[in-house]
């Protein structure tokens, strides 16, 4: 695979990092990938990038549980690595949350086994963690797959550098929401948590980043439960009790002993930061619990969201335990509306589906600029290994781009095999 066989057929969000994502078209085989361009700023980014693209590469390649890597081009554009990656064509959790708010239970449910499987899997491998465990690294097919991002932007942050980290992650927002946890994404580069680093005994195969994969998680169904905290009037004292959770938890064992779940013991975790902060206020009128009603979630969900969100990371359940967790494999049924997580994702994405014919004038140019560039890049490069079967109308390819450009599949395919045809 060369760069210069790809083509620029779109730009996706990016989030956190704000590295630019494209969508792009391998022009000898018609595959459509992912390629995100990272900013290389120093030696330790570059070995730290380097170090866990091979490790994706080398542990989770084939995986139907991770999103796949299929080449890297150091320097290239300069000061940056582009990344090669699966197309994942149903968007991300992130996008699903913005479009939907929030999900319900049965939905929820569906999505968090798959999430659980790849975390394990990258458990299993040493002392390895994800770190980035949020909405916008979980991903999806149209079908209902789901899978994990690499959470690249843990990986290009700087150790003990946080003026360097803020700069990376973007500057903080006037209004944070459970959309945006980058609070949560500080790491300490995948060192175990031995005893004297942490302070307090921890069994021999404890390790914090692992603990910590766990309590993303949690905060993570809790995005999709509640969708954003916005509305709760504590909601930057929980922010910053859940960075303190994260980043200092050994500083603050003897607060924080006794203690049960951010569910359970908000009080408690909102009193030690205005303590800090030498802030005095009244009591909340709202709490987290109060914002998941008994009629939409049922008990066994509530506990598995305490399971997760342990103030003591000791006390966090490991991926093994949480897949056997009674609310996983109970059988019993969701509280809340019967909707499955494919429809959902269908309703998300509709937005550009293929459009009625008085609308179709920027799909026809965008579809003229793509084999205008597949007829220059086509002469320059190997010789194409599709055949007529992958530019029919009714090819995963065609249907693919068909969709993005609200154009009629069979319209598409003739063009497309026109400029095919034209270089025989």
């Amino acid at each position: 695979m060369r760069i210069e066989d790809m083509i620029t057929t779109g730009t996706l969000r990016s989030y956190g990092d704000q590295s630019p994502v494209k969508k792009m078209l391998h022009a000898p085989t018609m595959k459509l990938y992912v390629v995100k361009e990272e900013p290389l700023h120093n030696k330790e980014i570059r070995k730290n990038l380097k170090d866990w693209i091979s490790f994706w590469q080398n542990k989770l390649a084939n995986s139907n549980l991770h999103v796949q890597v299929y080449a890297t081009f150091w320097n290239t554009p300069e000061g940056y690595v582009s990344i090669v990656m699966e197309y994942m064509n149903g968007g991300s959790l992130q996008n699903l949350l913005e479009s939907m708010g929030f999900l319900p239970e049965r939905s929820i449910k569906q999505l968090v086994p798959s999430i659980l499987q790849g975390l394990q899997k990258i458990h299993q491998q040493g002392a390895q963690c994800h770190g980035a465990l949020g909405p916008s690294q979980i991903l999806f097919l149209r079908d209902g797959t789901v899978k994990l991002g690499q959470g690249l932007q843990y990986r290009v942050q700087v150790q003990g550098n946080q003026l360097f980290n803020s700069y990376i992650l973007g500057k903080p927002k006037d209004v944070q929401s459970l959309y945006d946890p980058t609070i949560l994404e500080t790491p300490s580069l995948w060192s175990k948590a031995s005893s004297e680093k942490v302070h307090f005994p921890a069994q021999e195969d404890f390790i914090l980043e692992r603990a910590n994969d766990i309590w993303k998680l949690g905060w993570l169904v809790l995005n999709c439960a509640i969708g954003t905290l916005e509305f709760h009037p504590k909601a930057q004292q929980i922010y910053e009790g859940s960075r303190i959770i994260i980043e200092e938890i050994a500083k603050y064992t003897d607060h924080l002993k006794d203690t049960c779940c951010l569910l359970h013991s908000e009080s408690k975790v909102i009193s030690l930061v205005e303590q800090n902060q030498k802030t005095i206020s009244e009591p909340t009128k709202i709490t987290i619990l109060e914002l998941l009603p008994s009629d939409k979630f049922s008990p066994e969900f509530i506990q598995f969201l305490c399971s997760t969100l342990k103030i003591d990371p000791r006390q966090r359940q490991y991926t093994e335990q949480l897949l056997q967790h009674p609310w996983l494999v109970s059988g019993r049924d969701p509280k809340g509306p019967n909707v499955q997580l494919k429809e959902l994702l269908n309703i998300s994405n509709a937005w550009n589906a293929f459009l009625p014919e008085e609308f179709q004038g920027q799909g026809a140019q965008k579809l003229e600029r793509l084999c205008d560039a597949l007829y220059l890049v086509l002469q320059n490069s190997e010789r194409p290994t599709v055949n007529k079967m992958q530019l029919q109308e009714n090819s995963p390819i065609i249907k693919e781009l068909s969709y993005d450009m609200g154009l009629n599949a069979k319209a598409v395919s003739d063009r497309i095999m026109s400029i095919f045809q034209s270089l025989i």
